[in-house]
Parts: C-alpha cells; sequence; structure tokens
C-alpha cells in the first residue's frame, strides 16, 4: 500500500516524520500521525504511562474500548484505545500492547499521537479530545487496480460502503462488516467503525462520509484492490480478501422431539444423530442458496419502508436509520397485475414496462418489469437497486421492494395516481387542471430532489435522465423523480467524468451528448428544460412546428431577448400566473441550459432562486444549446427508409450533425 496525505497533515509534519512513517507503515501495515509538540516534563511522562499501561489492562475485558485520563494540568495525559468490533480479548489485548509500544517507539516525546494498526486503534494528547468528532486523518491504498470493469468495480465499493454505514450508524457498537461479490474475479470485503467515544449518530455519520469520501479519493473513485480512510474517530476499509471475521451465522432452531420410552439407549441415540445429520444437511444447503443469490444480485439489496412510515425534516429528506427488507412473490405480483395485463399498462421505456397493480389488502402498487432480452435492462436493473434503495425523500420515488424469480426483475414502487408529468401536460384537455400555483410546486419540488441527489445524499449522484415523462405526481400532485436506471455516482471533487452517452435527446445537455463528458451540470440542464415545458405546456421539439418554432429553447430565448416572455406561457395559466414568478422561472431556465456548462448555476442556487431566496438580481443567461432529433422519410425504387438526424446546437459555431 502506498500513503496519501491531506494538505494540513503534510503541514504539520517534516520531512523526515514522513519518510519514519512510510517505512513504518511499509513494515509494520500501520499508520501513524504523530503531533509536533514534544513534551519536557517528566510529570506528563509518568501521567502518559500510567494512562497507557490502563488502557492496555483494561480495553481488551471492556468489550474492545476503554478511555482513561491521568494527573492535574498543565501535565495531564489523556488516552484511547479502541479495538476493531470482530476482535477477540486476546487479539485486542495483542493488538493493543503492540500500538502503544510502536507508538511511543515512532513518536518518541510527542504531545500526542494517533496510531491506526489491524485491528485497533491508540490516540493519547495532553488534552481532553475524548467524545470530541476528529475527522483530521490520512489514507492509504494498494498500489494494484483492478482489471477488467473497474466501474462495476467502483460502483460495487460505493454501494457497499453506504450500506455498512447505515449498518453501522444502526449498531450500538458502531460497527459493521460485510462483503460483495462484483465478479468471479473479485469480491470485496470491508468494515467501517466510529470510535464509541462519539456517542452522537450525526457525528458518526459525518465521520464516515468523510473518511470514505477521502478512501475513494486515494483509490480513484475505488478502482484499486484496496483502500483505507483513517480519520481520529471512525475508520473505512475495503480489501479483494477476507481481513476480518465475519460474524457468526444463527444456530438452527433446537428440534424438539417427543419422547419414545419403548426405544432402547442405542437406537435413540443412532436416531437423534440421523436427525443432526439431517438438519446440518439442510442448513448447508440453505447457506449455498443464499450464496448464489447474493452472487446473483452481485450485491445486498437494502430497502425502505413505505413513505406513510418514514420521518422527513424539513427539506423533505427522509431519516436514513428507517429501513427493511423486502422481498416480493412473483404469483403475488402476477395475481396483482393481472399476470401483466395490457389494461394495467401504465407506461413502457427502453428497459421495461410499469403497470399497476392491487395486492391483496387493496395496496396499489407500481410495478416495473425489466426486459429478460437485455443485458443493459439487467444492468439498469441492479444500478436502480443499488442507488434508489439508498436514497429517501419526498421527491423522490419510493422504492418498496423487489422480486427476482427465474428470469423475472421486478421493482416494486409505490403506486402515484396521477402518473407522469408528460400524460397531463402535453394533452391540451389534461393540463388545464395544472394552474400555475400547482405548475409552480412541481417546478420547486423537481428542484428539491436534485438538490438532495446532488449535493445532500451520502454519495453525489447524477440522474442522467431528468424529463417529462420522469416526473411523477401523487394524489395531491406532489412530484417525485422516478427511473434511476442510467443514475450513476459521481466524486464531488471531479468537474466531470467520461462516459458513454445515454438519456434522452432534448433534454440531454450539448457537452454530454457530444463528448460524453457528465457532471452535475448536464442534470441542471435537463432541469431547466423541464422548467420550461411547464411554463410553456409544449415539448422541448416540436417538430410539427414552423421551423423556427419547432425548438422551446430558441422559441423562449428569442423572446426573452425582445422582452416579451408572455408569449411563450402556456394559455391555460395566464389567468392564474403571477407575472413576477413565471419571468423568475424562465429567466432560471434559461440560466439552466445555458451553452456553457460552467455558467450554469448549482442546483442549490437554482432552488434558491425559484423560491425566492436568492439575494441580488439574477445573472444574465447567455443563449441556450439544445440536442434535437429529426427523421425524414427517403423514398427509393423499391422501399422507403427512414433516416435519423441528430442535431446539437451550440451557439456561436456551426450546427454539428450525428448520424
Amino acid at each position: 500500500m502506498q500513503i496519501a496525505y491531506n494538505t494540513k497533515f503534510q503541514q504539520m509534519l517534516c520531512v523526515s516524520l514522513l519518510l519514519d512513517i512510510a517505512i513504518l507503515f511499509i513494515v509494520t501495515g500501520a499508520i501513524s500521525n504523530c503531533n509536533p509538540d514534544k513534551y519536557k516534563s517528566s510529570n506528563f511522562e509518568m501521567n502518559l504511562e500510567m494512562v497507557l499501561n490502563d488502557l492496555v489492562n483494561h480495553t481488551s475485558t471492556s468489550n474492545g474500548f476503554n478511555t482513561s485520563v491521568s494527573g492535574q494540568n498543565p501535565d495531564k495525559a489523556f488516552g484511547l484505545l479502541q479495538c476493531r468490533g470482530d476482535t477477540t480479548e486476546e487479539g485486542c489485548l495483542s493488538c493493543s500492547k503492540d500500538a502503544i509500544s510502536t507508538a511511543r517507539q515512532v513518536c518518541g516525546n510527542a504531545t500526542g499521537s494517533r496510531f491506526w494498526l489491524e485491528p485497533c486503534f491508540l490516540r493519547y494528547e495532553n488534552f481532553n479530545f475524548v467524545g470530541q468528532l476528529s475527522t483530521n486523518g490520512t489514507s492509504a491504498y494498494s498500489p494494484a487496480k483492478v482489471k477488467g470493469d473497474p466501474a462495476g468495480f467502483s460502483m460495487a465499493v460505493k454501494a457497499l460502503f453506504t450500506n455498512l454505514s447505515d449498518a453501522a450508524l444502526r449498531s450500538s457498537y458502531r460497527y459493521a462488516s460485510g462483503q460483495t461479490i462484483v465478479s468471479s474475479f473479485y469480491q470485496i470485503f470491508a468494515i467501517v467503525q466510529c470510535w464509541r467515544d462519539i456517542s452522537s449518530v450525526e457525528d458518526c455519520n459525518t465521520c464516515l462520509k468523510v473518511a470514505i469520501r477521502r478512501m475513494l479519493e486515494a483509490t480513484d473513485d475505488g478502482t484499486h484492490e484496496g483502500g483505507w480512510g483513517c480519520l481520529g474517530s471512525c475508520i473505512a476499509h475495503y480489501e479483494i480478501s477476507p481481513f476480518f471475521t465475519p460474524a457468526p451465522p444463527p444456530p438452527p432452531p433446537p428440534l424438539q422431539m417427543p419422547s419414545r420410552p419403548s426405544l432402547t439407549p442405542k437406537k435413540s441415540s443412532i436416531k437423534k444423530r440421523l436427525v443432526w445429520g439431517i438438519v446440518s444437511s439442510l442448513f448447508v444447503i440453505l447457506i449455498l442458496c443464499l450464496f448464489a443469490i447474493r452472487k446473483k444480485l452481485k450485491s445486498a439489496i437494502v430497502l425502505r419502508k413505505p413513505a406513510s412510515t418514514r420521518k422527513e425534516n424539513l427539506y423533505g429528506e427522509v431519516d436514513s436509520t428507517i429501513e427493511h427488507e423486502t422481498i416480493f412473490n412473483l404469483e403475488n405480483i402476477k395475481a396483482a397485475t393481472r399476470n401483466f395485463h395490457d389494461d394495467n399498462k401504465l407506461g413502457e421505456g427502453g428497459f421495461g414496462t410499469v403497470y399497476k397493480g392491487t395486492m391483496s389488502n387493496g395496496t396499489h402498487i407500481a410495478v416495473k418489469k425489466h426486459s429478460v432480452q437485455s443485458l443493459q435492462g439487467k444492468e439498469q436493473f441492479l444500478n436502480e437497486v443499488n442507488l434508489i434503495a439508498k436514497i429517501q425523500h419526498r421527491n423522490l420515488v419510493n422504492l418498496l421492494g423487489c422480486c427476482i424469480e427465474g428470469l423475472e426483475r421486478l421493482l416494486v414502487y409505490e403506486f402515484l395516481p396521477n402518473n407522469s408529468l408528460d400524460k397531463i401536460l402535453f394533452y391540451p384537455e389534461k393540463s388545464k387542471t395544472l394552474d400555475w400555483y400547482k405548475r409552480l410546486n412541481i417546478i420547486l419540488g423537481v428542484a428539491r430532489g436534485i438538490l438532495y441527489l446532488h449535493e445532500d445524499s451520502q454519495f453525489p449522484i447524477i440522474h442522467r435522465d431528468i424529463k417529462a415523462s420522469n416526473i411523477l405526481l401523487d394524489e395531491k400532485m406532489e412530484p417525485k423523480i422516478s427511473d434511476f436506471g442510467l443514475a450513476r455516482l459521481f466524486c464531488r471533487d471531479d468537474t466531470h467524468v467520461n462516459t458513454r452517452v445515454a438519456g434522452t435527446f432534448g433534454y440531454m445537455a450539448p457537452e454530454y451528448a457530444l463528448g460524453g463528458q457528465l457532471s452535475t451540470k448536464a442534470d441542471v440542464y435537463s432541469f431547466g428544460v423541464v422548467v420550461l415545458e411547464i411554463i410553456c405546456g409544449r415539448k422541448n421539439i416540436d417538430n410539427s412546428l414552423f421551423f423556427e418554432f419547432q425548438s422551446l429553447l430558441e422559441w423562449v430565448w428569442g423572446s426573452y431577448r425582445e422582452g416579451n416572455t408572455i408569449n411563450v406561457i402556456d394559455k391555460d395559466i395566464l389567468e392564474s400566473v403571477s407575472r413576477e414568478e413565471v419571468s423568475r422561472c424562465i429567466h432560471v431556465g434559461l440560466l439552466c441550459t445555458q451553452a456553457n456548462a460552467s455558467l450554469r448555476p448549482p442546483m442549490s442556487k437554482v432552488y434558491a432562486m425559484l423560491s425566492n431566496n436568492f439575494v441580488g438580481s439574477l445573472p444574465e443567461p447567455t443563449k441556450p444549446a439544445y440536442v434535437s432529433v429529426t427523421q425524414t422519410n427517403t423514398p427509393s425504387l423499391t422501399s422507403t427508409s427512414i433516416s435519423t438526424s441528430i442535431r446539437i446546437v451550440i451557439p456561436s459555431s456551426s450546427t454539428t450533425h450525428l448520424v
């Protein structure tokens, strides 16, 4: 492994100390962080020795955690020792001795030290740090990079750490370990742990987020074969080989056998052995079946409770500590959807069809049936389960569970009675039900949902397919973003990533459609298009209109430049509209769809502008860019062929054609 230090840590340590630590890590597998200040008092030396002796003598017998203090100010010494959650009493004692001995050798008469050694952590200081959150620390990584599918490995690492973080926060010991199967070549083993002096769930959550982020930064977004994030209050660690002791499976329940006095002792003994042999065999078969299912899923699936039982904060974010697993039976889903009858079809996409269902208890559900012939459909299924099961917000669709039987891959969602936004907005007889205040509420709700994905979820997520048909409406016309099959995890410090192009033309940002450059600004662009569609009541591209009106963005931009945006507002809302609010929304929509991605505001600013919480005047937008698709019939002597032309229109440059 190699070590990557943050800037603050580098400034604190001299060059010679860095060399000492590098050599130490290579030799012992430990990481040490010594304070630059040195003590000269013999009283502090004596107090420190008493603290360290106390930690060695009592940590292993106190469930692997202990703190100690000795002396009076200014020579008072404080210490903490924490063993990993799977460590035995003997292992904890051995690690404690090694950590104290090695830390004292390396740090000498430093006033404090942080020392990470598998499987324990030691810290001592000349001030009281116990119970105080510390996110200072370092990171380490294996130099070997994964082969084959680094993107899939990276996603599996992130998904596993998301699950483990949630589990650790629910654990009284703030520790969780687990593993996931990525492919026939790789398994990932990982642990997370907060030290038990950090009693606050919020502080533990904060520490784990920082540790995981630094570990991902050090491992190139989790594409190395191992990584550590070592902080003063927690640790995150993964490898491709086992390094911890997994929790033992629960023993099978005792089998109650009726007594038979007529049996001789010999026959009774034979029967007992036979029964236990059968029970043991069944238990082994059960374990093998569970392992096969786990391998098929490629990662653990953790699902949440229905929305009606979840707690929300003021921003609509749901309490992440409430969750359970829900696996639906295929026969029950078939009965609920009348064997996926066409009458129950709600919609159809590239990777599957959505059906309405009614469970035996009267609960309405929406079932997304992924195509069994499409390899991409299977990938979308796994991606959607792994992402949406870990994010909860009142403006994101709620995943109730899934079903995996045979070739079937089904996702079960809450049923939203008002269908998708496009089914109302683009139909004149229905769009009249959407007055201005309902439309503004939809705009704000979608903005809240995207803001949560980009900035407030544990890992930033780019949706990649924000559009009117992926915005569902509940009975109160509250919007919920759906379809996370194309969503992608994103590193907060990256400006963009290069990836294959996937999404819907018309809502796709030009830099992404043209060069595969994906960032959160791609979702901002898509949101801007949706905002203008909601205000104007028409699709972003309408080939039935005259050429100069076909592009919604071109039309709105022209009206904005002329100072006559009233012309673009849907006539159905003119009576209910607030001129100030609708003008601000059009302005924000144009800011979001600017050709230069760097000029588009982040979603935090977008939401502030829309909710009128933005201080100062709005910046002037530049001309938008857009992507359109046109189809033309080309007759020939034998047949008529249909050719598709994709136009990427970028201001101050020629129109680009992709065929």
